[in-house]
């Protein structure tokens, strides 16, 4: 049953509202601001009927005061008479949700309620649509046998209600994947939330995901909904699961258990029952973090009850040109292109690349491709970006001492190496898995250095 708080001084017409509403709704009232005030934070308060006229506080500052310190959208209906309605209107104008004359019709109290909790919902999901929104997502591509996988464990545990984790390199896909399992659940008319970890800092995550309430902490001037809440009833999709701190994982061990969730600086007593379903995206090895003392072991077994890995493309081969050809049709029309034709050895040319950025790497390929290409043209392989090609040493000569043949083989990989990156130094040692400095002292070894 929704909590229903009532501020106002006159005790006779809080008896009637509570008359009217008590079997629809749990009571509270108070006959001071600050007495109201204290009920919201005790109590998990759902809507507020708020009288202007108080003992103690005005009624717009209490109304400020909800709104700052409590919860931003929580709904506040102003109690008014008949000299007071342009006072009400400028409540409404700060943040209250409607308001209602002390001479109300319990049919006309009972819809404005219904309305505000509705407008709440809507206030919540279009706070967060802006996450949840990615007009360059791509579709579920299905044509390989190693997808055909992966999409019946999709189809198998897209109804049943169970937390899911993806796994797969970076790139493999797992970001549609979550949209799809999404897509085919019975939430898909609900809200689908990716927060992307890695742009938060570690202190942030906490309360962008649970919330905080006013004076959390530092920089805390208002208390915010976090994203679990603002998902209620629909998907939470964390991509980078590995990123988060003992704390956060802690929080998260207790939603799945229990379903609630309690906001950064809340008092205790006051958790947050919540509808949501957490699918986690991680692509590195989580049995090694926990190894590493990373990721806690409990929270790790939690998550990986249901785990539908992604492989990464260069076993998907049979893929590439079907993908291909989607990202031809699809590019061409947001870059406005027309009549681009993909020719065989363009598609032979890609099936020899050893795509380590799988997906995403192909995507950015095709990219490249349409933009430069001209109109009813085929797309040139001279066009395709060459740091994706898999260059390949050619075959050691055993015809010479090993260090000759060693030092041959370093020249040809470095140099290979730096034509995939186009030359990017950082990009070249973070895949030779050798630091900066390393790959320095190795060119200039190599006489491959500028200076």
């Amino acid at each position: 049953m929704q909590k229903l708080l009532i501020i106002d001084d006159s005790v006779s017409f809080m008896n009637d509202v509570e008359f009217v509403l008590k079997n629809e709704f749990q009571i509270f009232k108070a006959e001071t601001g600050s007495k109201g005030l204290a009920v919201i934070m005790k109590e998990d308060i759902n809507l507020v009927l708020l009288d202007l006229k108080l003992p103690d506080i005005y009624g717009l500052d209490v109304l400020e005061k909800i709104h700052t310190e409590v919860d931003p959208l929580m709904p506040v209906i102003i109690i008014t008479d008949h000299g007071n309605v342009q006072t009400a209107v400028k409540a409404m104008k700060l943040g209250a949700s409607d308001f209602i004359q002390k001479d109300f019709n319990r049919e006309v109290l009972v819809e404005k309620i219904l309305r505000a909790f509705k407008q709440r919902e809507l206030n919540i999901k279009l706070n967060a649509l802006e996450d949840a929104i990615d007009e360059d997502s791509d579709k579920f591509i299905i044509s390989g046998l190693a997808m055909r996988k992966v999409e019946y464990d999709i189809e198998k545990f897209a109804n049943q209600d169970v937390h899911i984790l993806l796994t797969g390199e970076t790139g493999v896909g797992k970001d549609i994947a979550a949209r799809e399992i999404h897509l085919r659940s019975k939430r898909r008319n609900k809200l689908f939330s990716a927060v992307s970890l890695h742009t938060l800092s570690e202190n942030l995550i906490e309360s962008e995901l649970f919330g905080h309430e006013k004076g959390a902490f530092s920089g805390a001037d208002e208390a915010k909904i976090g994203k679990f809440e603002a998902a209620n009833g629909g998907t939470i999709y964390l991509p980078e699961i590995s990123e988060i701190n003992e704390k956060v994982q802690l929080k998260l061990l207790k939603f799945m258990q229990y379903k609630e969730i309690n906001k950064v600086g809340q008092k205790t007593g006051k958790d947050i029952k919540l509808d949501v379903r957490l699918i986690v995206a991680s692509n590195k090895n989580l049995e090694e973090l926990v190894e590493q003392g990373k990721l806690r072991e409990d929270f790790y077994y939690r998550i990986k009850v249901i785990n539908i890995h992604i492989p990464p493309l260069r076993e998907r081969k049979d893929e590439i040109k079907n993908l291909a050809k989607y990202f031809l049709q699809t590019l061409s029309v947001k870059y406005n292109k027309k009549g681009l034709i993909l020719p065989d050895e363009a598609v032979a040319a890609m099936g020899n690349c050893f795509w380590k950025g799988n997906v995403r790497e192909l995507k950015n390929f095709m990219t490249n491709a349409v933009i430069r290409a001209d109109d009813y043209q085929p797309v040139k392989i001279d066009l395709l970006p060459t740091q994706s090609i898999n260059y390949t040493s050619s075959a050691v000569e055993t015809n010479q001492p090993y260090k000759a043949a060693l030092q041959k083989f370093k020249k040809e990989y470095f140099s290979n190496l730096l034509k995939r990156t186009d030359g990017a130094i950082i990009d070249a040692a973070q895949i030779a898995g050798i630091s900066r400095q390393a790959l320095h002292n190795i060119l200039k070894e190599l006489n491959m250095t500028k200076d």
